[in-house]
């Protein structure tokens, strides 16, 4: 005889209360590769680390550029090494949305990068958003030899022939209308129950006569994915792109505010996050329970344990269980995420830091303070011990026991100075990836760190540890045309 626990309707309640009250609706960023093209220049093995600095700074520099104005033209380096980097985001996408693509974008534009290829130049396309990085100012380039068209898999199944009459009026009408306004434009054409929807967009520095030659020959290339249900031109200058389905927003409704959407999002993932932690977790301790229950029924007719004492028992060991999961991998995330679920750009500094720690130490660093049972404590009991070392002058004595004191001092007290400053409380104290190469490679000057975060289990504040004495070191409006036939529509942001 099984016996159900009043617990057993609990999950089913909260995901029925959050299918309710939350609604699912968020705007999609596009983050869809389209294209991604990589130059045949490449840079001489001499240059290879300038050029990779260079590089990363200039990704440095487009990003908060991104998060303000939603476009941004870098130049940064001298001579050969010099990177001229432009990013933008279609401007049918929320602010937030368009952080979220170029977040990605950024980082799969390294597969051109010369880590792997040494090459010098690359262009990635994403349906939201897009970036291209040169050794030469390519910022109101229009067109350019590598420019291409991506045609979708699939014809279309229905009347061809009407089809492709609509794309073909959708794409001239986008040429007509983008330019006067500022070019980009949005719309749909729909004859004889069909319906196609486009997008246009010259990029910000290609304007006037420069965007109409674009605009022109993504005209006359597009024709050749006819009668694909989606195709795409995407040339140095402009992006051009049509499909069956419609993939743009044009209204608040579709994309909110920047800060609206971000908030939003925010507290959909705040609350549906730790429920369904919690329900999974109750979930799991009660399953296993019952049938712990069940089988010790089968093979003894008392229970050694009280049944209440039995279910507390292992419903605690349950839960700890996944506690000290959590455990486990907790030093490694920045405290901003592990608290607020803030996940910043510079998070993976955090975890670079500890690792940096980790292997000069020749430690694991998933070890923890015992002066408190809380959760949040988040730092590791290695980075304390080498935080206390660095501020009592004797920083060196956490190197790697195992070298029996055969290192550089100066060189061991730089690299652990620098994990230091990656793991400091405030996100906007760590420095940049490239400033780290920097650091490292060109013996750049060492700011002086602060203090590892501290978490406070009563109040979930970052802050820092005192240590013991100061170290110094040196170191887009509809219009309708048309009969009973036909119904263009465009919209404009």
């Amino acid at each position: 005889m099984l016996y159900f626990s009043p617990f057993s309707s609990y999950p089913l309640c909260v995901l029925t209360f959050l299918c309710f009250f939350i609604n699912p609706s968020i705007s999609d960023p596009r983050a869809t590769e389209a294209a991604l093209i990589c130059s045949n220049t490449t840079a001489q093995q001499a240059e290879r680390q300038t050029f990779v600095a260079t590089f990363l700074a200039a990704m440095d520099t487009v990003t908060p550029l991104i998060a303000t104005q939603r476009y941004a033209a870098v130049v940064n380096g001298t001579g050969n090494t010099t990177v001229y980097a432009f990013g933008e985001c279609m401007k049918d996408l929320s602010q937030n949305d368009c952080n979220l693509c170029f977040a990605q974008c950024k980082t799969q534009i390294l597969r051109c990068l010369p880590f792997q290829r040494l090459v010098r130049g690359g262009r990635l396309f994403y349906d939201g958003c897009y970036l291209r990085y040169d050794h030469y100012d390519f910022f109101k380039e229009a067109l350019s030899v590598v420019d291409k068209t991506v045609c979708g898999s699939k014809d279309f199944g229905g009347n061809q022939t009407v089809f492709n009459a609509n794309a073909i009026e959708l794409v001239r009408n986008l040429r007509a209308e983008a330019p006067k306004n500022g070019g980009f434009f949005v719309g749909s054409v729909s004859n004889g129950n069909l319906s196609v929807y486009g997008l246009v967009q010259c990029w910000e520095l290609v304007n006037g006569s420069a965007c109409e030659k674009c605009l022109a020959n993504s005209l006359s290339m597009i024709g050749s994915c006819l009668p694909k249900e989606e195709g795409r031109v995407l040339n140095a200058g402009c992006y051009l792109r049509y499909s069956t389905q419609r993939f743009y927003n044009n209204s608040a409704t579709d994309a909110m505010g920047g800060d609206e959407g971000s908030n939003r999002l925010a507290i959909i993932l705040a609350v549906i996050f730790p429920a369904l932690a919690l329900v999974l977790i109750v979930a799991t301790a009660v399953f296993f329970v019952r049938m712990k229950l069940v089988k010790r029924r089968r093979v003894i007719n008392e229970c050694t344990l009280p049944l209440y004492e039995f279910t507390l028992t292992f419903l605690t060991s349950v839960v700890f269980d996944r506690i000290n999961q959590f455990h486990m991998c907790r030093g490694y995330m920045a405290p901003e995420y592990v608290v607020r679920g803030k996940l910043t750009d510079k998070a993976d500094v955090y975890s670079f830091g500890v690792l940096v720690i980790e292997v000069v130490c020749g430690k694991r660093s998933n070890s923890f303070s015992q002066d408190t049972f809380s959760i949040l404590q988040v730092v590791p009991l290695l980075t304390r011990h080498v935080w206390n070392l660095y501020g009592t002058g004797r920083v060196c004595e956490a190197v790697d026991p195992a070298l029996e004191g055969k290192f550089q001092e100066e060189e061991a007290s730089r690299v652990l100075q620098i994990g230091l400053l990656c793991v400091q409380a405030s996100a906007e104290l760590r420095p940049s990836m490239s400033m780290v190469v920097k650091m490292i490679a060109d013996n750049h000057e060492i700011p002086q760190p602060t203090q590892p975060p501290f978490l406070n289990s009563s109040t979930a504040d970052i802050r820092p540890l005192i240590p013991p004495q100061t170290y110094n070191s040196q170191p887009r409006s509809s219009n309708t045309s048309g009969n009973n036939m036909t119904e263009s529509t465009f919209e404009p942001r």
